[in-house]
């Protein structure tokens, strides 16, 4: 590892937080002005602080979870005012059910029904101004990519499909002589590696991207140190896609890229209290849950015959077997021909309630019996199961990795790139699983689980359907392939077979 860079709060997350917080605290006060005058709207905002701080947070909550500080969201036209409508009017309705519930902390009416609109209005203009901006390049800094080949077009392309990466691609700086006017992949060659400092202090670069072999030479370390001591930004290859596309390029990393990151990771520190999050929230989700469980219970008895419930061995943290517990969603025998393998994008194995119990993860429930025995955890890698571990480690590298923390109910893989479908798309998986691994803290298993609600609510989708709506690009050289020899529908479950 070159570089190394830790999980920073991103530009755009930080900017849309800050936004959101003056513009919902803004709305609320001006809501209560316009309702009950000056004089009497700040007296009642003074006499409401809890009730109030409490709106704020259930309304950032609810931003979060419904995706409004993802990029994808200034993608899209229609969504750019669709989300933000439907998120406030679910915020609203969560802060009805929470504090209506006592008489002391309840919120005007009228109040409240005001300071929705003002969220949604300023809001949804502050994200439209935002994107104007982006668009303009503001908030970007200017940016040289030394390198050549395929992981410099490979950069360029992450780039340039990522609108708020930061980063305005001034030129290219080539190891190479190159003809004057020459481009690569829209890019202008402006010079080559001897004249770095010269070429960074005239175009006043503030960031340099290495995006080639050569950053193990010698010689051009000689030149980047300097500069980076004189405060430019120097990156490697695997420090923009972490940056960028939240996961870590398996073929750019080697064990001492592993052993770097585990020694900046968090990961003694979180082990402390993940437990306690673990027990906490596992012991209080079967309680609210029990209602949905017996109802689930009795339509999967009703619907095929069979039990209820089923035991599949999986492989947990240092590979030690345990029996994951799920609702049925399969045929009782069905894999009594095939024998272990994923399930299909359209599997006639899995039942009517089945398919409806996997798109809303009902089925997943019972896991939470196995984070209270401290087999899994609420957060981590998905278990895969043990006849399939050997195969994958053989085809992907660090395959094993996944295995040093404790698996999950869900994981960061599994709200980035929820449906797999092949080998490939389990690599891809791994990518994002290692950047869990090394980014690992309370905070982000926080953000993880809130994520999840937004996953659970949108379904579950196809990994190439993910890939085109998530906004982030693809890792080099990786494909879905479809038809794999091990064909695969649901990477959740990653396989789903009968007891």
């Amino acid at each position: 590892m070159l570089f190394h860079r830790g999980r920073q709060l991103s530009l755009r997350r930080t900017i849309l937080l800050t936004g959101d917080i003056v513009c919902i605290a803004f709305s609320i006060v001006l809501s209560a002005v316009v309702r009950l005058g000056p004089e009497m709207g700040i007296s009642y905002c003074l006499a409401h602080i809890p009730s109030l701080l409490g709106s704020l947070a259930l309304f950032l909550l609810t931003f979060y979870a419904a995706g409004m500080y993802e990029r994808n969201l200034f993608t899209r036209k229609s969504a750019s005012y669709r989300v933000p409508l439907v998120t406030v009017g679910i915020a609203l309705m969560l802060i009805v059910l929470t504090f209506y519930a006592k008489a002391n902390l309840q919120i005007g009416r009228g109040i409240l029904l005001l300071a929705g609109i003002f969220v949604f209005l300023l809001t949804w203009m502050m994200r439209y101004a935002y994107g104007v901006a982006v668009g303009q390049g503001f908030l970007s800094k200017g940016t040289l990519i030394l390198g050549e080949g395929k992981e410099l077009e490979d950069v360029i392309r992450l780039i340039n499909r990522t609108p708020d990466a930061g980063m305005k691609l001034i030129g290219v700086v080539s190891a190479r002589r190159v003809e004057p006017g020459t481009f690569i992949a829209g890019i202008p060659v402006v010079g080559t590696t001897e004249k770095l400092r010269e070429l960074t202090d005239a175009f006043e670069a503030e960031t340099i991207i290495v995006a080639t072999s050569l950053s193990r030479e010698p010689k051009l370390l000689r030149l980047l140190r300097p500069l980076r001591c004189s405060g430019t930004e120097v990156m490697d290859y695997v420090a923009v896609y972490e940056l960028l596309a939240q996961e870590i390029p398996l073929d750019h990393i080697n064990d001492e890229w592993l052993m770097n990151a585990a020694l900046n990771s968090s990961v003694i520190h979180i082990r402390k209290i993940k437990r306690i999050l673990d027990l906490l929230v596992a012991g209080f989700g079967l309680l609210l849950a029990a209602p949905i469980l017996l109802v689930t219970a009795i339509a999967v008895r009703l619907d095929s015959p069979g039990p209820i419930f089923y035991r599949q061995k999986r492989s947990g943290q240092d590979g030690r077997h345990y029996w994951v517990i799920k609702f049925r969603t399969m045929r009782q025998d069905a894999e009594a021909k095939s024998g272990a393998v994923w399930a299909g994008a359209k599997d006639d194995r899995i039942t009517r309630i089945g398919r409806s119990l996997r798109k809303w993860r009902v089925d997943e429930i019972p896991q939470l019996w196995n984070v209270l025995k401290g087999e899994m955890s609420l957060v981590g890698p998905r278990p895969e199961r043990p006849e399939f571990i050997d195969t994958l480690a053989s085809t992907i590298p660090f395959y094993h990795e996944r295995l040093m923390v404790p698996p999950g109910v869900t994981g960061w893989a599994q709200v980035k790139f929820p449906y797999a479908a092949s080998i490939e798309a389990a690599r891809r998986k791994l990518q994002y699983d290692l950047y869990y691994i090394k980014h690992m803290s309370f905070f982000f298993d926080v953000l993880i689980l809130l994520r999840t609600i937004r996953t659970v609510v949108h379904g579950l989708r196809h990994s190439d359907e993910s890939e085109k709506s998530s906004g982030s690009a693809p890792a080099p050289a990786l494909t879905v392939l479809q038809g794999s020899s091990i064909a695969g529908e649901d990477s959740d479950r990653e396989t789903h077979a009968a007891p």
